[in-house]
């Protein structure tokens, strides 16, 4: 019971973090494709962690506290809320890729790819900042948790760690994406009624928590750790808010042509679709004698 306590209060965060996914994942997907997702998650996250800390593979060699034993539930070598972060790190990113490639305005994007692309990109990324800032142990309340053996480019992480990760959530990117495959597109009244809205916001809190924590740490590497979330968020935020605004403007120009009267033009109920008029305007009526 200590141990069961340790990881549900101790570890705090992956608790309320893997409660918003529960939520936001049933509603999307349906409690059962959330099991299914949330035990390959797990498992998937089990067999990489225990290979990296015996093997090195497939994020370099590394090391847990021993001292955790007894503190919290442990699964081989390795405390069982890093795979069971697995679970909310790879879904949060899937939900918040689909909702920067479509737009407030749709659920899904025009090509599949860019979904993917953008969820695996905010996975990784979310990473640079996840686990540096946890390499300073006990400064702050997750404690001392694990250690790298040999030295890395970014803040002691090895590129292969990155490099590594990048492989794992490929799949568990690829399972969720192959859940959700026959989602349909539909229409949305705006970002404050995306389906997605809350798996975006809670993405930016796991990565906003941890840059502030670094800050209130201070000194080097903590500040640059920090500062580094900016470097990277903003110009991210700058492109997204002109592929919306563009979005927007096309979404705009659009139902003003369904307005206008008599025109021949019509747009596709999956969004403004140039080709569309093309497709399914009515062809000419013979001329009449």
């Amino acid at each position: 019971m200590r141990e069961v306590a340790g990881t549900l209060f101790g570890r705090w965060y992956v608790t309320v973090f893997g409660g918003v996914f529960a939520w936001c994942a049933v509603r999307h997907l349906g409690w059962r494709k959330t099991l299914v997702y949330a035990v390959v998650a797990v498992g998937v996250g089990a067999l990489a962690e225990n290979g990296s800390v015996h093997l090195g593979f497939p994020y370099t060699r590394y090391a847990f506290n021993p001292d955790l034993r007894g503190d919290e539930v442990f699964i081989g070598d390795v405390p069982l809320m890093v795979p069971l972060s697995y679970t909310f790190m790879a879904y949060f990113a899937f939900a918040s890729g689909r909702l920067l490639a479509s737009g407030p305005w749709r659920t899904r994007a025009s090509r599949p790819w860019q979904e993917w692309l953008l969820a695996l990109v905010l996975a990784v990324w979310a990473l640079w900042i996840l686990d540096p800032v946890s390499r300073l142990g006990d400064e702050f309340y997750l404690g001392e948790l694990f250690e790298y053996d040999g030295p890395g480019f970014w803040f002691g992480l090895p590129l292969g760690s990155q490099v590594g990760f990048a492989a794992t959530a490929a799949v568990l990117l690829a399972l969720l994406f192959g859940l959700a495959r026959a989602e349909p597109d539909r229409a949305v009244a705006g970002i404050r009624h995306h389906p997605h809205v809350l798996a975006v916001l809670t993405y930016h809190g796991q990565v906003l928590h941890l840059a502030i924590v670094a800050f209130v740490i201070g000194g080097i590497p903590a500040d640059t750790i920090g500062g580094s979330f900016f470097l990277m968020w903003v110009p991210a935020a700058a492109l997204t808010a002109v592929h919306w605004s563009s979005l927007r403007a096309a979404r705009a120009a659009g139902a003003a042509v369904q307005a206008v009267p008599g025109s021949s033009w019509s747009v596709a109920t999956a969004g403004l679709d140039p080709t569309a008029s093309s497709r399914s305007s009515p062809s000419p009526s013979p001329l009449r004698k």
